[in-house]
C-alpha cells in the first residue's frame, strides 16, 4: 500500500517518485509508512556512513508552506507605519513581548513559552535574490543551496554523514509526501501519512501541478545504475518491515504482526496539523527517537485572499500543535533533547492588497526548546527600510539557523550548508 496519493489525476505518482528513487511501503498503527532513498548513479559505489552519536537529540522542523506572513505573526505594533500598511488587516491586540512587538492573539501558548525563556524569535530571516517563486524558494530552503539547488537536501546530507542506509527511522517526515529536505545520496528516510488527517494531496497554494514534478526533477538521476538500484530497493523493503515494528512501538502500541492497521483514532485526530503534531510527539518521546522529524502540510499559508478569516485558524492550529508537542516533551522529561524550528519559503508583502498579502521576502522564525536562550535575535523589523518591491529585506541568512541546529546535533555545519554560516549562541 502506498502513502503517496494525489487529488489531481494529471499528477503521476510514478513521475513524482522517480525523483526520490527507491520506495517501499507498509502499514502500521493506522498510518502508511514509506521508506525511500535516492537512486545511485550508474557505476557509483554505495558508501556507508559511520554512525555518529547525537546524544539522543531530535530536531523537529515545522514547515509552514505557502509563505508565512511575519507581520501577522511577530507584529511590530509600536511602529506607526504598521497600521498605515495594514489599515484593514492590522492586528489590534497582539500578545505583547517587550513593548514594541507582539505575537498574533492566536499564539497564546507560544507567548507563554516565550515569557518562560524557551523561544527565540529570529527576525529578518531569508536569503539573497529571492525571486518569490514558491518552488524556487522551497528548493533553496530544502537544499540550503540558494540559486543553484543541488540533488540532495540539507538534512539528507546530514543523514548521509551520520547514519547512511542503516536506520530508516533516523529521519521521519510526517505529512503527505517525502520532503526533498531529507533526500540524501546514501541514506534512507521515512514518511508517514494517514488516510484521514494526514491524507496526501497537492498543496492548496499550487497553481500548476506540474510545478511539483519540476521541483523534484533534479533530485532524481536518469543515469541510475539498475543493479545498484535493485539492491537499494531490496534493502528498502527489508528495512520497511523493521521500521514498521519500530514505528509501532514509537507510536505507543504494539506493532501488529500481520501488518494490519491499529486504527489512527488511538493516536489523536481532528485537524491535519493537530494529528501531525500528535504523531511527532509520539516519535520524539519514544525510547529511541528519530534524529529528525519534519512536519509538512500544516495548512495553506499563501494568504493572498481571505487573510482576516484564515490567519486566526492557521496560527491557532499551529499554536495548539506546538503546545501538544512541547507539552509531551516536557512531560517525558526530554525538553533538553528536542529542538523545534520553523521554516517557510518567504514572508509576505508589508502592504496589504485589500483582503490579503502578496509574496514577500524576509520573515521571523521560531526556535524553541529547553536548550534555547529565549528572546529576540536578528535585525529588529523596521518598516522604514523596505526594499524596492515593498518587502522586508533579509538580515539573517536561513543557513545560519541550519548551522545552529546542525551544531546542536553534533554535526559539522560547514560540510552540510557551506562556509560562512556560524552557529548562533542562543542554542546550547
Amino acid at each position: 500500500m502506498s502513502g503517496i496519493r494525489f487529488a489531481e489525476p494529471d499528477v503521476s505518482r510514478r513521475r513524482f517518485l522517480a525523483g526520490v528513487g527507491t520506495v517501499a511501503s507498509a502499514v502500521v498503527a493506522g498510518y502508511t509508512l514509506d521508506v525511500w532513498g535516492r537512486p545511485l548513479a550508474a557505476g557509483a559505489a554505495a558508501p556507508v556512513a559511520s554512525p555518529k552519536g547525537t546524544r539522543h537529540r531530535t530536531l523537529v522542523i515545522v514547515e509552514l508552506a505557502g509563505g508565512n506572513d511575519t507581520l501577522d505573526t511577530v507584529i511590530p505594533y509600536a511602529d506607526p507605519a504598521y497600521h498605515r500598511l495594514r489599515p484593514t488587516l492590522g492586528v489590534e491586540a497582539p500578545i505583547d513581548l517587550d513593548g514594541s512587538v507582539g505575537l498574533h492573539p492566536s499564539l497564546v501558548k507560544l507567548g507563554e513559552r516565550y515569557r518562560a525563556g524557551t523561544v527565540a524569535v529570529v527576525e529578518g530571516v531569508g536569503y539573497p535574490d529571492n525571486d518569490l517563486s514558491h518552488f524556487a524558494s522551497l528548493a533553496n530552503w530544502w537544499t540550503a543551496q540558494p540559486g543553484a539547488p543541488g540533488t540532495t537536501g540539507w538534512l539528507g546530507r546530514y543523514l548521509d554523514a551520520t547514519v547512511g542506509y542503516e536506520d530508516p527511522l533516523a529521519g521521519v517526515v510526517v505529512g503527505p509526501r517525502p520532503s526533498p529536505a531529507l533526500v540524501g545520496a546514501r541514506s534512507f528516510a521515512t514518511s508517514i501519512s494517514d488516510a484521514g488527517g494526514l491524507a496526501p494531496r497537492v498543496p492548496a497554494w499550487l497553481g500548476n501541478s506540474h510545478d511539483l514534478l519540476d521541483a523534484w526533477a533534479h533530485f532524481g538521476d536518469r543515469q541510475a545504475d539498475r543493479r545498484a538500484l535493485t539492491g537499494r530497493v531490496r534493502q528498502a523493503v527489508a528495512l520497511t518491515d523493521d521500521a514498521r515494528v519500530k514505528l509501532g512501538r514509537a507510536l505507543g502500541g504494539p506493532a501488529p504482526a500481520d501488518g494490519a492497521a491499529l486504527g489512527a483514532a488511538a493516536y489523536g485526530g481532528g485537524g491535519t496539523a493537530e494529528q501531525a503534531f500528535a504523531v511527532a510527539a509520539r516519535l520524539v518521546t519514544a525510547a529511541r527517537p528519530p534524529r529528525l522529524v519534519y512536519l509538512t502540510n500544516l495548512g495553506d499559508y499563501d494568504t493572498h485572499q481571505g487573510h482576516a478569516q484564515r490567519r486566526p485558524a492557521l496560527l491557532g492550529d499551529l499554536d495548539a500543535g506546538l503546545d501538544r508537542l512541547l507539552s509531551a516533551v516536557d512531560t517525558a522529561g526530554v525538553a533538553d533533547r528536542v529542538l523545534v524550528m520553523t521554516a517557510s519559503e518567504f514572508g509576505r508583502r508589508a502592504q496589504e492588497n485589500g483582503s490579503g498579502t502578496d509574496h514577500g521576502n524576509a520573515a521571523a522564525h521560531f526556535v524553541i526548546g529547553g536548550r534555547v536562550h529565549g528572546g529576540r535575535y536578528g535585525p529588529p523589523t523596521s518598516l522604514a527600510n523596505l526594499d524596492a518591491r515593498g518587502n522586508l529585506p533579509f538580515g539573517v541568512d536561513f543557513r545560519t539557523l541550519y548551522a545552529t541546529a546542525l551544531a546542536w546535533l553534533d554535526a559539522d555545519p560547514e560540510a552540510i550548508v557551506g562556509k560562512g554560516f556560524a552557529p548562533q549562541p542562543f542554542v546550547t
